[in-house]
């Protein structure tokens, strides 16, 4: 590849170079100094199993004994659900730049290359878990769903349903790849391959991508006990799992342990709401917290206090819209539409046109109009990040508008809009890359 820049100051320019599996130990090492963390022994080992290394990039810099790898990036390939549709999108992960090398413009050169892979790849969307949400915008990713943390006060009370037939039926384990791995799977397959599927998700499918849910995050965790795990399952075939894992606190003779749950899935409302029943009377628990849930989470609507659990909103998976007309084309909407969007993308020149949208819930057609300039005719002017943001339905255009984000041009363009890239499930996905 290319030399990115010239010498500056007299420091070396840097080149863009593919990685592979031989720089593993190279790559470990930008990780541990970006991350402040240490990885080890089979979690690192997995990790690098997991990574598609067709993906992965990095930045080299001349040094004494030959390059030093100064930067990286990679992802993963996914078949993402979307409302009514599916699209090839790209999970952009492992970004990371040497805390002296910054400001040398190594993550521009890298998601740069990111998004010309994703056009070779025909994978018109790309994704990513920001670090800093200041980062990313600049690059056109924008905020595509939310989630909330909650910290559950052990025997909160909840809601009953009637009872299911056929009844559920949990056990509680120590966790293991080997003897819940094909829960995990079953479970996820069933969620993420249906009609009603979330948009947004992405799965678990490599195996060491799978394993890696069992296994400790880091040294830290060594004093902790092992991951637990509660299955459920209706006339036998499983139904819902909860990774979880308690700290085992006391204050004086009161137990106030925490039990933290990694990842929560159930495919019916009586696994979930029993498994958060169970969840929820632990014994010596004080606290149960969850993971990141959407904002249209069943436990929302069976806690009878959720405000007690204090719920904190975060960020989730931000979207960037790489090939414009493939992205809109891939997804359905929930009304009919005839749009002209005016759509800006300094990044991404091609994408920056008026592009006609004409569509419903059986399928869409993109088709371009005119180049942008001052006297283009379009219903609605937007940005690429924004348009990320409606991609999955987790942002509103109105609420866009509001902030001035979309400029309406024809009365009730913004409306129609609205309506059109509505979700009916909030979007989100279980497990980050």
């Amino acid at each position: 590849m290319s030399f990115l820049s010239e010498a500056v100051n007299g420091i070396a320019p840097g080149r863009l170079v593919r990685l592979d599996r031989g720089r593993d130990q190279e790559m470990l090492e930008v990780d541990e100094l970006v991350w402040s963390d240490r990885l080890e022994g089979e979690r690192w080992r997995l990790a690098v199993e997991a990574l598609d290394f067709s993906w992965a990039i990095g930045v080299d810099l001349p040094a004494a004994d030959g390059v030093r790898l100064s930067a990286m990036a990679s992802a993963l390939s996914f078949d993402v659900p979307t409302p009514g549709g599916r699209v090839a999108a790209a999970g952009l992960t492992w970004v990371g730049v040497r805390p002296e090398c910054r400001g040398r413009g190594f993550l521009r050169a890298l998601i740069a290359r990111h998004f010309a892979d994703c056009r070779e790849r025909s994978a018109p969307v790309s994704m990513l878990f920001a670090s800093q949400m200041a980062i990313y915008g600049r690059f056109g990713y924008g905020l595509g769903s939310t989630g909330a943390r909650l910290r559950v006060p052990g025997g909160a009370a909840m809601r009953g349903l009637p009872k299911p037939t056929p009844p559920v039926d949990v056990r509680f384990e120590t966790a293991s790849f080997e003897a819940h791995g094909p829960v995990v799977e079953a479970v996820d397959r069933r969620l993420g391959l249906g009609p009603g599927a979330r948009p947004g998700w992405t799965d678990v499918a490599a195996q060491a991508r799978r394993r890696l849910l069992f296994k400790d995050e880091g040294p830290k965790d060594a004093a902790l006990e092992p991951w637990r795990i509660l299955v459920a399952s209706r006339a036998g075939q499983p139904t819902g799992y909860a990774l979880v894992r308690r700290d085992g606190k006391w204050d004086g003779w009161v137990a106030d342990g925490t039990a933290t749950v990694r990842v929560f899935q159930a495919v019916d409302p009586p696994s979930g709401h029993e498994l958060w029943r169970q969840l929820l009377t632990l014994p010596l628990v004080a606290n149960v917290e969850t993971p990141p849930l959407p904002l249209d989470d069943p436990l929302f609507a069976w806690l009878e206090d959720w405000r007690s659990a204090r719920p904190v909103v975060i960020d989730r998976e931000h979207v960037r819209l790489v090939d414009v007309p493939a992205a809109l084309g891939a997804r359905r909407y929930a009304v009919t539409l005839d749009l002209r969007l005016a759509v800006q993308d300094r990044l991404l020149g091609d994408n920056a046109a008026v592009w006609r949208l004409e569509g419903g819930p059986d399928g869409a057609r993109v088709t371009k109009v005119a180049d942008l300039a001052d006297d283009a005719v379009a219903d609605l002017t937007l940005d690429v990040r924004e348009l990320g943001s409606l991609y999955l339905g987790g942002l509103s255009a109105t609420a866009l508008a509001g902030a001035g984000l979309i400029a309406e041009h024809t009365p009730g363009a913004l409306a129609v809009a609205n309506r059109a890239f509505s979700s009916e499930r909030a979007p989100g996905t279980p497990h980050d890359f």
